[in-house]
């Protein structure tokens, strides 16, 4: 599968990475989907982007403020 993701703050070009993945295998009780199409919040993009990091981090259950 192809998966995206972020492990810093910045602009998507400096700190997305994108590779194929291993395709999950579900436990017990779980499902696996197909998912066709996914979307991105504008929230999603703050949050990466780190103009929201304080409130987000405010707002967070494991949040260590």
């Amino acid at each position: 599968m192809r998966a995206a993701w972020y492990e810093k703050w910045g602009p998507a070009r400096e700190v997305l990475t994108v590779a194929t993945m291993p395709d999950p295998v579900p436990g017990g009780g779980e499902v696996r989907i197909r998912i066709a199409a996914s979307g991105i919040n504008p929230a999603d993009i703050r949050k990466r982007q780190d103009t929201v990091r304080y409130m987000w981090r405010a707002l967070s259950p494991d949040a260590r403020c």
